[in-house]
């Protein structure tokens, strides 16, 4: 339940600390990287539970894909739209003391290799990188844009691996539930998006 918590408290930041983020953004993905070390380092300790079991990644990765399923007419859109590219980079910077102590352990045979989840954070890699907007300025848009849609093949992986490899039953009740809300929000927002192709098109 630790993730809804997360999802909360995201929320309220998007809310209402967007221009604050964008401001300190770099300052923030340095914080991010310190932290992410140290609860790396310090895994065994309870309070870098959050980061090295990927709950806190998985927030932001969770804003960022809601976001592109979200109607245009909500409030809510615009202001995660304004921290996509932030709550994008930030996720993958604490995402990745997890997908790198599961890589490990699986590598040195203490757990077997969790194939979806290692897929996932290696797709995740090049966004990550052209998340940048210097890196983002350099390349073409149709480049940027088939990049991105990887973003697709990854939620799916994230989710196959969430489900392969909860730890309490509330964890998979919450994971079926809110990635069950986005497949349908986004089928939803791509038949509106059809539809209103085609109106424009016959008009």
């Amino acid at each position: 339940m630790i993730v809804l918590a997360f999802l909360i408290i995201l929320t309220i930041l998007a809310m209402y600390a967007g221009k604050f983020i964008r401001k300190h953004n770099v300052k923030i993905y340095i914080v991010a990287v310190i932290v992410s070390i140290l609860a790396f380092i310090l895994q065994d300790k309870a309070f870098t539970t959050p980061i090295m079991q990927g709950f806190l990644g998985l927030s932001f990765f969770y804003i960022v894909m809601i976001t592109g399923a979200i109607d245009k007419k909500h409030k809510i859109k615009a202001k995660f739209m304004g921290l996509r590219r932030e709550f994008s980079i930030i996720g993958f910077i604490v995402i990745s003391p997890h997908a790198l102590n599961y890589t490990l352990q699986g590598l040195n045979g203490t757990r077997s290799l969790e194939w979806f989840g290692l897929i996932s954070f290696v797709l995740m890699i090049p966004l990550f990188v052209t998340s940048f907007l210097k890196i983002r300025k350099k390349m073409k848009p149709k480049t940027w844009n088939l990049i991105q849609s990887a973003a697709y093949i990854i939620y799916l992986l994230l989710f196959i691996h969430l489900i392969l490899n909860y730890t309490k039953t509330i964890n998979l009740v919450l994971y079926v539930a809110i990635f069950g809300f986005y497949f349908v929000l986004k089928i939803i927002y791509e038949i509106k998006k059809i539809r209103t192709k085609k109106h424009k098109q016959v008009c």
